[in-house]
């Protein structure tokens, strides 16, 4: 599974990566969804997204409406069944190494998010 995050300013190409038979074929991509990111949603306020360039120090960023990322992401998700949703900030917290300091997730095993009720 590839993840990216809903900060990431390169969302929105990500989104629809696999609206092209031709460039993502063997695997299934997610997005990072922050509390964050959904309250934007539904409050349909700005949202800005920018990362950093560790080896140049580099900002990109980009602002788009909440809103109009997310049905992007639907309309995305109703034709090719994909991103999937990672609800980011639940993920962290109910993990058993949420209260360690020290620890910071990379990614998550798409079967271990099944079952939950």
């Amino acid at each position: 599974m590839i993840s990216l995050d809903c900060n990431h300013p390169d969302i929105e190409e990500f989104i629809n990566i696999k609206n092209d038979l031709d460039r993502v074929t063997k695997a299934n991509i997610s997005i990072k969804i922050t509390n964050d990111f959904m309250n934007a949603v539904k409050n349909d306020l700005d949202w800005e997204m920018s990362y950093t360039r560790r080896e140049t120090g580099e900002v990109i960023s980009k602002t788009v409406k909440a809103r109009d990322l997310f049905y992007e992401i639907a309309k995305s998700n109703w034709n090719m069944a994909e991103p999937g949703f990672l609800m980011w900030d639940r993920i962290k917290s109910w993990s058993l190494l949420s209260e360690d300091e020290n620890f910071e997730y990379a990614g998550v095993n798409p079967c271990g998010l099944l079952g939950r009720k």
